[in-house]
């Protein structure tokens, strides 16, 4: 399947979200940021730890289902005695549902100022025990 990816996301967030099958995330790499923007909700979308220019055939990650996907704008204000400053910048809050675990197939497209577009294979682990 062909999905988009973000990368660079920690182990315990990812763990966590193996955990409760659901996660909001607060996105503000450049790179994730423009991936969201080209996703909508029930999307499945890919997630790693690794970055994107460490993804090859065979990497490791998560396949997830987008719920919803907001845009919100932070406006941090500093002052002093003889200064004013403001500064706003974006980020995208996105929750995520599990789908299971993921591979890639093949990487499609790893430009920079585009999403980062992966062939994933879904892959399942079986416990034995």
């Amino acid at each position: 399947m062909e999905c988009v990816a973000l990368t660079g996301i920690s182990r315990p967030v990812i763990r966590e979200l193996l955990t409760n099958g659901i996660r909001t995330l607060e996105i503000r790499s450049p790179g994730n940021f423009l991936a969201l923007l080209q996703t909508n909700p029930g999307d499945v979308i890919f997630l790693t730890e690794a970055s994107g220019p460490d993804i090859v055939a065979g990497t490791g990650g998560m396949l997830t289902r987008v719920r919803e996907i907001q845009v919100v704008t932070h406006k941090v204000v500093q002052a002093g005695a003889d200064f004013y400053e403001e500064r706003e910048s974006q980020a995208a809050r996105v929750q995520l549902v599990i789908v299971g675990h993921g591979r890639v197939r093949r990487v499609k497209s790893l430009k920079i100022g585009s999403p980062t577009v992966l062939e994933v294979d879904s892959v399942c682990y079986y416990d034995a025990g």
